[in-house]
C-alpha cells in the first residue's frame, strides 16, 4: 500500500524536494523549535499556554504541535463521513469549514516530516521526548519525576517543581505561569534551527 505522504507530496523524500524546498523556503529556515516534555499534572500545557501567549506577543509567529500516545487514538468520530471516507480506502481525508480546515494522514509522522507543513517564527511542540537533538523544557511536579526525565538536551526545568527549586544541576528552574518573560527569553537563547532536524 502507498505511504499517504507520497500521495500528497509525490517527492516528498526526495533529495531535489529537499534542496528545492531549503531554497524556496527562506521563512521555515529560520523557524526555531523547542519542546515541553513531562508528566500529567506537572503544569505542562498551562505553561505551553502562557509561553505562546508570551511569543506573540513579542511579534512571533508560533504553530504547536502535540504528541499523544494513547493506542488506537484518531481524531476522527466513528461513523462520520470522514471516517467512512478512510475506512472505504482514503489514505488522506480533509475536513473544511468556514473557520478551519483539518488534514488527517494516515501515519504518524515523525518531527521532521513534520518540520515542512509549518512555517512560522517558532514550533512548539508538547512532547517528543526522544528526539534527543531537540532542546526541552522539562515540566516536572517532584524530584522524582526529574530524575526520570532529566537529560543533556533539558535547558530549563518548569512546572510545580519550580515552587521548591531555583537551579538544578546548574539549569533554570523557572515557574512559567509566574516568570513567563524569562522563560521565553531563555527559549530565544535555545530554540534550535529547524534546518538542522530536517
Amino acid at each position: 500500500m502507498m505511504d499517504s505522504l507520497n500521495i500528497i507530496y509525490p517527492s516528498f523524500f526526495s533529495g531535489t524536494f529537499k534542496r528545492n524546498f531549503k531554497k524556496n523556503n527562506n521563512n521555515l529556515l529560520l523557524m526555531k523549535v523547542f519542546t515541553l516534555i513531562g508528566f500529567s499534572n506537572s503544569g505542562k500545557t498551562e505553561t505551553i499556554v502562557e509561553i505562546i501567549k508570551e511569543l506573540v506577543n513579542r511579534g512571533h509567529t508560533v504553530n504547536a504541535v502535540k504528541s499523544v500516545h494513547i493506542e488506537g487514538f484518531t481524531m476522527e468520530t466513528e461513523g462520520k463521513d470522514s471516517w467512512r471516507h478512510w475506512k472505504a480506502g482514503a489514505q488522506t481525508t480533509a475536513i473544511r469549514a468556514d473557520n478551519e480546515t483539518t488534514i488527517i494522514i494516515r501515519k504518524g509522522l515523525s518531527i521532521r516530516e513534520l518540520i515542512p507543513y509549518f512555517q512560522c517564527d517558532y514550533l512548539v511542540l508538547e512532547g517528543f521526548h526522544e528526539e534527543k537533538a531537540i532542546p526541552k523544557i522539562l515540566c516536572v511536579s517532584t524530584i522524582e519525576e526529574l530524575n526520570e526525565r532529566l537529560d543533556e538536551s533539558v535547558f530549563a526545568i518548569s512546572g510545580q517543581i519550580s515552587n521548591e527549586l531555583d537551579e538544578l544541576k546548574g539549569i533554570r528552574v523557572i515557574n512559567g505561569l509566574t516568570q513567563t518573560k524569562e522563560l521565553v527569553n531563555l527559549i530565544e537563547e535555545r530554540a534550535i534551527d529547524s534546518q538542522k532536524l530536517v
